[in-house]
């Protein structure tokens, strides 16, 4: 068997530049094939396979889950020892994700295994301090990325312990806020907002920053961030030892220095408070994540900063900057870590969420599609990741073919990210309502255009939807409270389903809650409150006659629209709709020729935006930090 081993690992090494041209079945890949094989029916002891270079190792690893043989895999995998080498493997990370999926679709529980072997080999204090924060921090990292926030959260919560546990010197200090950076990015994707709050403030406090600091980014320069970079700076120089540790914990190939680190608080403090619907702190770190760039920079820390700056500026509707930096973070990760990448697919799912917003709903629709494609292809049909990008997907084409009544892709992937995040989260978790409200929504459209007497089955479609809606809301209230963005999104769906099922006194009561809220926390001209005052002025107009009423809020919705997206917005068609059927009803016909002719300028403008086309994102050049930043000056 050892000599077996030794002539494959030579044979890797001669067959090399063959592999690299993918020339399938060489005969590298038939040794790998056949000792798979091997190994599975013999049962024989696998130690020898320790001997073998990490490369080495990883490509029997991934020819076992090409051929099938996921049991050998798991019991392999399941090692800390040998997971640990994968993740010191910078060759590995892509096909160890994918590893890693295939074997918990199979029925393992791998991902728990590893989280509780790395507890008892901490509480086992066998290994040095260091080793054990490192490995903390690599293996927290990859649960991450790998979509298994409780796990990450487990063992980087240890990791954080052993950190603090230590004399906080400049080394200490560093790796305790790698521990945050990593922690925070869990709790706020998992949606543990008390303790992403208690990170964000052990954050601050080990920066030096108080805790109103957020106050005083939007409206002025922060000379205490400037301070806290310096004092960053100075502890990697007095302690260079911990520069290596830090950043191979990262996985960045070159010296992480204190802006990078500081660029990827400033991003995961942006992050957290994007999740929490606070837009104007969100967009604020994120802009200063996106000033500690530099041309060293890892490219993938630029790429999450600019996706992180991209989504502040959609929902605070400064689209031309939103478009230029979501089309800058595709290009980088396209350009520098592959379009195979889960981090390609995510920067495509923030670059479909900015079309989808900017009303250019096909190439949203598109787009998701690409980045589903690819994280099926890493993470399988039962990963968090791939229930996110089929939720996102399903509300694209619930709002593409909002005019044709044809819902049932969609309801198929809104089901499908429904299922998945019920078989990996707990029956309460947040992460379920934005789901449910995705099906809810479509659930209404397909009962109102069902003809009537028709059999929907038990219980109603518009119950079902009424369920999904209050389950949503109750989620919501829970972790948010009633003055919330989310909570007050609920409250407007709620609206419009009583609409449909004429419960029209519930109907308004639920809008204007809607309209109070978003009011309060987004201003009287945001996008959000001109949909639900238009939402109000269709039950006014149709169902309460209270046109005097409903024409002014159409106005209102008219006006938010013009402003923020032009001419050519796609929900303009329902005011001024609405507006020909008011003025008709009050016998103002000239006003109802008005805006029967501004409708039929609208249709003419709209077939005239269907030969214009977003920018190619394939012929995208990633840009200069400087000229990147010139543009975005020009901009705002």
């Amino acid at each position: 068997m050892k000599r077996v081993l030794y002539y494959l690992a030579k044979m890797a090494d001669a067959s090399f530049s063959v592999r690299a041209m993918k020339i399938p079945d060489n005969l590298y890949e038939l040794c790998l094939t056949n000792l798979v094989n091997y190994l599975q029916k013999l049962k024989c002891e696998r130690n020898d396979l320790r001997s073998l270079p990490d490369s080495i190792l990883m490509d029997i690893y991934y020819k076992m889950l090409q051929e099938k043989r996921l049991c050998i895999l798991g019991a392999e995998l399941s090692e800390l020892d040998i997971f640990e080498r994968l993740l010191r493997f910078t060759g590995a990370q892509l096909r160890l994700l994918q590893c890693f999926q295939a074997v918990i679709e199979h029925g393992s529980k791998l991902s728990s295994e590893l989280a509780s072997a790395y507890v008892a080999r901490c509480e086992a204090a066998v290994h040095s301090r260091d080793h054990l924060i490192q490995l903390g921090l690599r293996l927290g990292g990859f649960f991450n990325e790998a979509g298994w926030y409780a796990d990450a959260e487990r063992v980087l919560l240890r990791c954080q312990q052993l950190c603090q546990a230590q004399p906080q010197s400049a080394r200490y200090r560093r790796l305790t806020l790698e521990c945050c950076h990593r922690l925070l990015n869990t709790q706020s994707a998992y949606c543990c907002f008390p303790a992403a709050a208690e990170t964000y403030a052990l954050s601050l406090r080990l920066l030096g920053l108080p805790e109103n600091i957020t106050e005083d980014l939007s409206s002025k320069p922060s000379t205490l961030l400037d301070e806290c970079l310096q004092s960053l700076e100075a502890d990697s120089e007095d302690d260079g030892s911990n520069r290596p540790a830090a950043c191979l914990a990262a996985g960045c190939a070159a010296g992480c220095g204190g802006a990078v680190l500081l660029a990827r608080l400033c991003k995961e403090f942006s992050a957290l408070y994007f999740v929490r619907c606070d837009y104007g702190a969100a967009h604020a770190w994120s802009m200063r994540a996106l000033a500690l760039l530099t041309p060293h920079t890892p490219a993938r820390v630029c790429v999450e900063v600019l996706r992180a700056c991209g989504k502040a500026c959609v929902v605070k509707r400064r689209f031309a900057a939103a478009g230029l930096l979501l089309r800058q973070a595709v290009a980088l990760a396209r350009r520098a870590l592959g379009p195979r990448r889960p981090a390609h697919a995510h920067a495509l799912l923030d670059y479909g969420f900015y079309l989808l917003n900017v009303d250019s709903i096909a190439r949203s629709v598109a787009v998701y599609e690409e980045a589903l494609t690819t994280l099926r292809r890493v993470f399988g049909r039962s990963s968090l990741h791939v229930a996110t990008a089929q939720e996102d997907l399903a509300y694209a084409l619930y709002v593409l073919e909002y005019s044709s009544g044809r819902f049932y892709k969609a309801r198929d992937h809104a089901e499908r990210a429904i299922r998945i995040i019920e078989n990996l989260v707990p029956p309460d978790h947040l992460l379920l309502a934005s789901a449910k409200r995705v099906k809810a929504l479509i659930l209404e459209e397909i009962a109102l255009d069902t003809p009537a007497g028709q059999d929907m089955s038990e219980p109603s479609l518009l119950e079902e939807s009424e369920a999904l809606h209050k389950a949503a809301l109750a989620l919501s209230t829970l972790a948010f409270g009633e003055k919330n963005v989310q909570t007050a999104k609920h409250y407007g769906n709620l609206g419009r389903l009583y609409q449909s099922m004429q419960k029209f006194q519930d109907a308004e009561t639920m809008h204007l809650k809607a309209i109070a809220i978003k009011e309060e926390l987004l201003g009287a001209e945001d996008y959000e409150v001109g949909l639900s005052v238009g939402h109000l002025a269709s039950l006014y107009n149709y169902h309460m006659n209270m046109h005097c009423a409903a024409e002014k809020l159409y106005l209102r919705s008219i006006a938010i629209s013009l402003k923020l997206f032009g001419e050519r917005y796609s929900g303009l068609e329902y005011d001024y709709r609405g507006l020909v059927h008011v003025c008709t009803q009050l016998k103002r016909h000239e006003r109802a020729e008005h805006y029967s002719a501004l409708l039929q300028r609208w249709h003419e403008l709209r077939e005239q935006s269907k030969t214009e086309q977003q920018p190619a994102l394939g012929d995208e050049q990633v840009l200069p930090l400087d000229e990147l930043r010139a543009k975005l000056q020009l901009q705002h």
